[in-house]
């Protein structure tokens, strides 16, 4: 039975910001080319309408927020008396990839609430597809709009992923159920049995990427359930906003290739005053702060879909691996990494299979369970955490470590991330070192090389230093 490879898209709701098999790392020096193992269809006539949309969008909306930023006046005001932590904890690292759910990279981690035996899901072409290994390091993207996750969550059945993806083009359906394991993700599974791994950590609500990571430092899209967040007038207060009266350091790291700009700059707390937009930089000063002790209390890394590191497929999860890792390598070496808090994790599940129902706090989730793994020497050595907790978690992290007020009611009613920490007065604890997934080359954080990329499964690409 044909379907229109569009029925569960993203029409009108920009997730790709790069053509199939291309990811590009604009702003980084590196631009790369290579085949996904099943092609997507052709881009048609209202997918090019909304690829013109999005450049418009680019055109007007960030640059309007910077220029206007770059002509009003600073905040001159004295800083609020910086609060006391009430941890051990003086700076906050929050690292945010792309588009994997929780069972397509740890549905096989020893302790966890992986993938059921004996699952069988329908393929939506009449038979049933049940979780299987994915033999290399990518595979095509897959429908993840707000309305393709609604459809595979099915009223709680979770049992519908398939269907929306086969019904997006031919043989994705089989793609949606796939899922890595230490083969690929030595260094992730690595990290997760060093410290403490979430195994009930949801993405903020059942949507794309942008409304997700706006959960993540506003506690809530302002109704936003797509990526065209130019056509939302976004005014809720965020914690880049509340850090500034309180004269914490902060700082936002985005990718310079996406093309929507970054994120906080369309909030008008931060694009009306140009001290403010001075803490949006491109990310290439991550390796010179880390490198120069310049890291601030609250640090957000946004290497976001239009760079191939993200992990967005189709980009190699190897590769977007290797890249976290070289990141933090490079924080442990600083002197900060003593009383450094890490949150690795992913906006979204991308559209992957994910057999845990999220619980419905409100009209808009949680969504679907994806990792999260916090590094710390304070973390719990080898744990697996089974509490809920979601984005907005690390909202409320960041305000009971320096005493500020909750945001949202969301943020009030999160999970708490400091059940994944040991504070008993003795100090950072020691743990094993880290299994690498490859050598870390000197230089900037590492980039593969074209030739790397073509090789398609290798798992450990070689590197370039920039």
């Amino acid at each position: 039975m044909h379907r229109h490879a569009g029925t569960w898209g993203n029409r009108g709701e920009p997730e790709h910001s790069s053509s199939p098999g291309r990811m590009s790392s604009r702003g980084l020096g590196v631009s790369t080319r290579r085949r996904s193992t099943v092609e997507r269809h052709d881009l048609g006539a209202s997918e090019r309408r909304w690829v013109g949309l999005v450049l418009l969008a680019a055109s007007l909306g960030p640059l309007a927020a910077i220029t206007s930023a770059l002509m009003t006046p600073q905040i001159s005001q004295p800083p609020a008396a910086v609060p006391t932590n009430t941890t051990p904890i003086q700076h906050v690292i929050v690292i945010m990839k792309e588009n994997h759910a929780f069972d397509n990279y740890f549905g096989t981690f020893p302790g966890a609430d992986g993938i059921p035996s004996n699952v069988s899901l329908p393929d939506g072409v009449g038979g049933t597809v049940s979780p299987h290994w994915i033999n290399g390091t990518s595979t095509p993207d897959l429908p993840h709009s707000r309305t393709a996750m609604l459809a595979a969550y099915n009223n709680g059945s979770n049992d519908l992923f398939a269907v929306v993806a086969e019904s997006w083009a031919r043989g994705l359906g089989n793609v949606s159920v796939g899922y890595y394991d230490r083969r690929q993700l030595g260094y992730y599974w690595s990290l997760a049995g060093n410290y403490t791994i979430l195994d009930h950590y949801f993405q903020a609500m059942l949507g794309p990427t942008i409304p997700n990571r706006l959960y993540s430092f506003a506690g809530t899209s302002d109704g936003l359930g797509s990526n065209a967040i130019w056509l939302t007038k976004l005014s809720s207060p965020t914690i880049f906003g509340q850090l500034q009266r309180r004269g914490i350091s902060w700082r936002y790291y985005y990718s310079p290739g996406l093309v929507v700009g970054p994120l906080p700059a369309y909030f008008p707390e931060i694009a009306s005053h140009s001290d403010m937009m001075a803490h949006l930089v491109p990310m290439d000063q991550l390796t010179t702060d880390l490198s120069t002790g310049n890291l601030a209390q609250v640090t957000y890394v946004d290497p976001s879909e239009d760079s191939f590191v993200s992990e967005h497929p189709p980009g190699d999860v190897a590769v977007g691996q290797a890249w976290t890792e070289d990141a933090i390598d490079r924080i442990m070496s600083s002197p900060a990494w003593k009383t450094t808090a890490i949150f690795l994790t992913w906006d979204e599940s991308g559209g992957f299979y994910d057999h845990v129902p999220p619980p419905q706090v409100d009209e808009w989730g949680y969504g679907f369970r994806v990792p999260m793994i916090v590094v710390s020497p304070y973390a719990r050595h080898g744990v697996v955490e089974h509490g809920t907790t979601d984005h907005t978690s690390i909202l409320k992290f960041i305000a009971d470590n320096w005493g500020l007020a909750y945001l949202t009611d969301r943020e009030a009613r999160a999970g708490n991330l400091t059940r994944a920490f040991i504070f008993d007065g003795a100090g950072a604890s020691t743990v094993g070192d880290v299994a690498p997934a490859s050598p870390v080359g000197a230089g900037g954080l590492w980039l593969p090389t074209t030739d790397s990329l073509t090789r398609g499964s290798d798992l450990a690409p070689a590197r370039k230093a920039i």
